[in-house]
């Protein structure tokens, strides 16, 4: 019996430690794909295949653009389609994978030399077959006080795609319409039926008082999000009483458009020359719907350091609620929206801020969680250039524990990267060979880099993502 008991003691003690060990075990960043001649942009989605699928924009005026497809270990690394100057330029939003299961994105600009295209909408296969520009926003016919482009429905949209529940595309453009403020529109899948669901209301403020002010907001460059309760909401950067963004919710006919929040007035601190207020100020990225009946989101500017902040609100917008102001130290600058993961906590990204192995603060970025009640936030990592630095996207959780997103800056090829955040502490290899057959350093130096989705030697295609 005694040794019975000795067996089990040591079981036992061997557990605590087995336990102990993967309790204290570090989070891993790795490179899934470097890029080079092209610079990841907009959200990753998550393909039916488990493959990652994005975007990269050009660093050459060879290609419009690259749609992409990945494995998330980047042990297959595919360029689907790279734009042609004559179809159009620029991919500045992510994709979405629709319910018949094409992929579907827009670009910022319309064809190469065409001085007045204000972006276009496409769609394509997963299997990278099928590529069609199924809308082409109307040709800008003059600008606004602030010489942001005037048309009728909209220029430059930003943002991936949403679908609603009755099968249309729902986006917004950051410019154009009648008063160059922006608009938010719909589209049917195969490109018919295309509506201006709602346009920004003209810009009351001098060109030059440095802020854009109207009655509803400007400038819409997140994604909107389908609440369950069949309202689109979302976010402007700029206008709003005070010039620096609003929160808004509109019905799906474009009716009813509601500002849930008007972000304050800043004053700009005489050190830093940051601008600060109480609730933040220019929210680039969109809200999520937490699930709980609160959204919650980011601004890039504002709160009390002028750095950012996270927050919160409910549906109605009656109870707004900054849960967290970014130091610099702990982030600084977030432009993308927040994701829940697995475990009910709030994941994001800063594009700036973080600190060095000596505690400086930098500005290459960070990664950082916090409990939607706004406690326990955590500054996760900072972005030292050899995974990549300015995170620009969603991330995306592709395991539970494992967190992918998209950096739009150096890594081992230079023009950044797609990296992994593992909780566990395990890594992958990648692709970081910058187009090359060999020379795949597993995330390499810090450098310029941008992963180039190379078919053969890079000159297939003139290039790839």
């Amino acid at each position: 019996m005694s040794r019975i008991r000795s067996a089990l003691a040591l079981a036992a003690l061997g557990l605590f430690f087995a336990v102990a060990g993967h309790a204290q075990t570090n989070p891993a960043v790795s490179t899934i794909v470097a890029f080079s001649l092209s610079n990841p942009v907009g959200n990753l989605v998550r393909g039916a295949d488990g493959a990652l699928y994005g975007v990269a924009s050009p660093a050459t005026s060879i290609t419009g653009g690259v749609i992409y497809r990945t494995t998330a270990d980047g042990s297959d690394v595919r360029t689907l389609y790279q734009l042609k100057p004559e179809d159009a330029l620029s991919p500045a939003g992510g994709l979405v994978l629709a319910s018949d299961g094409l992929l579907y994105g827009t670009t910022k600009f319309g064809q190469a030399g065409q001085i007045d295209g204000a972006g276009s909408i496409f769609k394509i296969a997963a299997a990278g077959t099928g590529f069609q520009i199924i809308h082409r926003f109307a040709p800008v016919t003059a600008s606004n006080v602030n010489s942001n482009p005037i048309n009728t429905n909209g220029a430059y949209p930003e943002a991936e795609l949403v679908e609603g529940a009755d099968g249309y595309l729902y986006g917004t453009a950051r410019a154009g319409g009648p008063n160059g403020t922006g608009t938010i529109f719909k589209i049917m899948r195969d490109g018919t039926d295309f509506k201006l669901l709602y346009s920004f209301a003209a810009v009351t403020s001098s060109a030059g008082s440095g802020v854009i002010v109207t009655v509803d907001g400007a400038a819409p460059v997140g994604p909107l999000v389908a609440g369950t309760d069949n309202l689109l909401y979302g976010t402007t950067s700029q206008g709003g009483t005070n010039g620096r963004g609003t929160v808004f919710r509109i019905a799906l006919d474009g009716t009813g458009l509601q500002i849930l929040h008007h972000f304050s007035a800043t004053t700009t601190d005489t050190t830093t020359g940051l601008l600060e207020n109480a609730d933040g100020a220019t929210p680039l990225g969109g809200l999520v719907d937490g699930g709980d009946g609160f959204f919650y989101g980011l601004t890039a500017q504002g709160g009390t350091t002028g750095n950012g902040v996270i927050f919160s609100l409910p549906a109605d917008g009656s109870t707004f609620t900054v849960l967290h102001a970014f130091s610099g130290a702990d982030g600084s600058r977030p432009a993308a929206e927040l994701m829940v993961a697995s475990s009910g906590k709030l994941y994001g990204v800063t594009s700036s801020g973080g600190v060095n192995a000596e505690g400086a603060t930098t500005s290459l970025g960070t990664i950082f969680a916090i409990d939607r009640a706004g406690t326990n936030f955590a500054r996760l990592y900072s972005f030292d250039g050899k995974n990549g630095s300015v995170p620009s996207s969603r991330l995306l959780e592709t395991a539970s524990g494992v967190f992918v997103g998209v950096a739009t800056s150096t890594g081992n090829c230079g023009y950044g990267t797609i990296f992994r955040y593992s909780l566990a502490g395990d890594t992958v290899t990648g692709d970081t060979r910058c187009g090359r057959k060999k020379n795949n350093s597993g995330g390499g130096s810090a450098g310029f880099a941008v992963v180039l989705l190379f078919a053969g030697l890079g000159l297939l295609r003139r290039r790839a993502a």
